[in-house]
């Protein structure tokens, strides 16, 4: 008959899960914090004392459910245990759980050679108390089981939860370090808005920190641009998204193929001068934050998105194009996934990191495509070439489809739908490539456009100035000739005369206008004034009220506030009356209800003028060229537009075209404050 054998483990095996194992001491902090979590604390405090002295000790304590005698006998002290393994979530406030590895316990020892362990387990009135003393584990060839630790219980009228005493401590903390923890504890809770009631105190009052609560950050005051990405838990078919840039909300809705969901995700883009902001309000800069962070349950997963981190190789696509891609000085953002949903996103035995499987590398893809790229587009607002956009869209369609015929098959063929994902991937950069040429292209005549703008508007009217005269002078011989040929008849000399002053009129009419209002761009000197806008809009809108009246036009204003700000009256004055002219316009030509609205707000950077109407709109082809000088699709003189183009840059202000307008045409006015 076969015998057999069985392992044992030496007191090695302690050190291997504990200090070896958790490299970071700001890691093993958060192990700890999470276990409170777990317990349902509502409360856990960071207790740092008597650092400067050399004797140091860091307390960990929380109000959780606590620990019985029995639990930590069977639980706490059994390495790898996985009693929260198919738990899931926390019996009172339904928290999904964290330490489900069996391994955070030893965390402690990463911190310090020595522990007092302190546990009422709720609703018991009994505390335990026991040593560890990780010393005794240093001779690595005796048996785990033969180190006696001693103990002892006794009723309490003590708060229910757990107290880590770690002294002997294995780092020295200087205020660096305790500002660094700090930062990283900011961090450690999820920024997303999440009501677990969890609150993380710190106090070290040996350096100025006096039991201060930590909040995560919010950076939707200190950003002009950032993106809201999630596949919900509502209906995990759709991907959607929000770009908000300076106050204005963009929305675009695409169909999941990815085999993960749901997920949520936000992004925020600092500019030179956001960033200038950020390290004031801060005092630090934005690359030293870190990029983009992961969460899972609400909880970080290390070390993606520290500053030296470059998880989504956002540096390695910025080198490609620093015109056109953020690196990670650019951006900030956090990821949101959970263990319920996405159980083939698993995280490493130590916490620090995921394993690199097929959805890693698919959530990667999926940030890349529906956060950065998306974010990328509204910023740099590359160019709308037809023929390369509508290729474009043909090889996303593709790629769609082989994503989508990969996730079908994923349950019966893994190898055929990683191969199809491979495939998918290949079709997407040979695309990038075949693209690329053109793109640097384009952006060098776009530099050449923004230089000579000015100058070529200038020549332009000149140019048309001329011509216009030019036909003055036309008319006036063609009425010079026909004098000399028709002396004979004096009523038909006089009819002629007469038809022919009138036309003449007109022309000198249409030119003096013209350069008129060319003069009053260019040439007049601009005397800015602080104007309630409300109220001008409201009394700049009555000179149309006939116009409105006669077409049948509907007008609706919507202006948030009462908001004031400094600028020449005749520009704002030349800013409505060009897009409410154009509506007009636009609008007569139309058979259904016609609406004209108009939205006015301000943000911390800006003021923001919306004009809206449901006309003829701009056809596709032609959205590139309405900013060109000259340019028309209304019977105008087709320089309104690059007027107020100039108009908005002396105010360094953006022009911008809506980009989801179905019905109609959207412009945006942003004026700086």
């Amino acid at each position: 008959m076969a015998q057999k054998l069985h392992f044992k483990a030496s007191t090695n095996v302690k050190s291997l899960v504990g200090k070896d194992l958790v490299t970071d001491e700001v890691a093993a902090v958060f192990e700890l914090v999470k276990n409170s979590y777990d317990a349902d604390a509502t409360e856990v405090e960071i207790d740092f004392y008597n650092i400067l002295e050399g004797s140091g000790k860091i307390i960990i304590s929380d109000n959780g459910t606590g620990m019985s005698l029995q639990e930590i006998e069977e639980k706490w002290m059994v390495i790898g245990t996985d009693s929260k393994k198919d738990k899931g979530s926390s019996d009172i406030f339904n928290r999904p759980l964290n330490g489900d590895k069996g391994i955070g316990r030893f965390s402690v020892d990463r911190l310090g050679s020595f522990l007092n362990l302190y546990s009422v387990k709720r609703g018991t009135k009994k505390k335990v108390e026991m040593e560890f003393d990780w010393k005794l584990f240093d001779d690595d060839f005796k048996n785990l089981e033969d180190i006696p630790f001693s103990y002892s219980q006794s009723a309490t009228q003590e708060k229910d939860g757990v107290t880590l005493e770690i002294s002997e401590l294995r780092d020295k903390w200087s205020f660096k370090k305790i500002e660094s923890l700090k930062k990283n504890l900011k961090h450690f809770k999820s920024p997303f808005p999440v009501n677990d009631n969890f609150k993380i105190i710190l106090n070290a009052p040996e350096f100025g920190i006096n039991k201060i609560e930590i909040e995560p950050y919010d950076f939707s005051d200190l950003s002009p641009l950032w993106i809201k990405t999630e596949i919900s838990k509502d209906d995990t078919t759709k991907i959607n998204y929000t770009v908000t840039r300076d106050g204005i909300e963009y929305h675009e809705e695409y169909e999941n193929t990815y085999g993960f969901g749901p997920i949520y995700s936000e992004v925020y883009f600092f500019d030179r001068g956001s960033k200038i902001s950020f390290q004031k309000k801060m005092d630090m800069r934005v690359r030293e934050f870190g990029n983009v962070r992961l969460y899972r349950d609400d909880f970080r997963i290390h070390p993606y998105g520290e500053h030296n981190n470059d998880w989504l190789e956002l540096d390695r696509r910025k080198a490609q194009g620093s015109s056109r891609f953020f690196g990670t000085r650019d951006l900030i953002g956090f990821v949101q996934i959970s263990k319920a949903f996405n159980p083939k996103i698993e995280v490493l035995t130590n916490r620090q990191g995921l394993k690199e499987n097929d959805y890693f590398f698919e959530l990667k893809d999926f940030l890349k495509d529906y956060a950065l790229k998306p974010l990328e587009k509204y910023f740099f607002k590359k160019g709308n070439n037809e023929s390369f956009k509508k290729a474009k869209e043909n090889v996303n369609t593709a790629v769609l489809e082989l994503n989508k015929v990969a996730k079908n098959v994923q349950k019966t063929d893994p190898d055929t739908a990683k191969m199809l994902r491979q495939i998918s991937g290949l079709v997407k950069k040979s695309q990038s490539d075949q693209l690329e040429f053109v793109k640097n292209q384009e952006e060098l005549l776009k530099v050449y456009q923004r230089a000579a703008g000015r100058e070529i508007l200038l020549h332009k009217i000149i140019h048309e100035g001329l011509i216009r005269i030019e036909r003055v002078k036309t008319v006036a011989s063609s009425v010079r000739r026909k004098i000399r040929k028709e002396r004979e008849s004096s009523t038909d000399l006089l009819s002629s005369i007469n038809e022919n002053l009138n036309k003449i009129n007109l022309l000198a009419d249409d030119a003096k206008e013209y350069l008129k209002t060319a003069r009053d761009h260019i040439i007049r000197k601009r005397e800015a004034e602080k104007i309630n806008v409300p109220d001008f809009t409201e009394n700049y809108l009555f000179n149309f009220q006939d116009q409105f009246n006669s077409h049948d036009i509907s007008v609706t204003m919507d202006i948030e506030g009462n908001i004031f700000y400094k600028i020449d009256k005749e520009d704002l004055k030349t800013i409505f009356n060009n897009f409410i002219s154009n509506s007009i316009k636009s609008l007569k030509q139309v058979d259904r209800k016609r609406e004209l609205h108009i939205k006015i707000f301000q943000t911390k950077k800006f003021l923001i003028l919306l004009f809206k109407d449901n006309g003829i709109g701009i056809p596709k082809h032609l959205r590139d060229r309405i900013f060109d000088p000259f340019f028309s699709t209304t019977e105008g003189f087709g320089i309104g537009l690059s007027i107020v183009d100039e108009i908005v840059g002396e105010y360094s202000g953006e022009l911008n075209l809506g980009m989801n307008t179905e019905v109609g045409v959207e412009f945006q006015v942003k004026l700086r404050k």
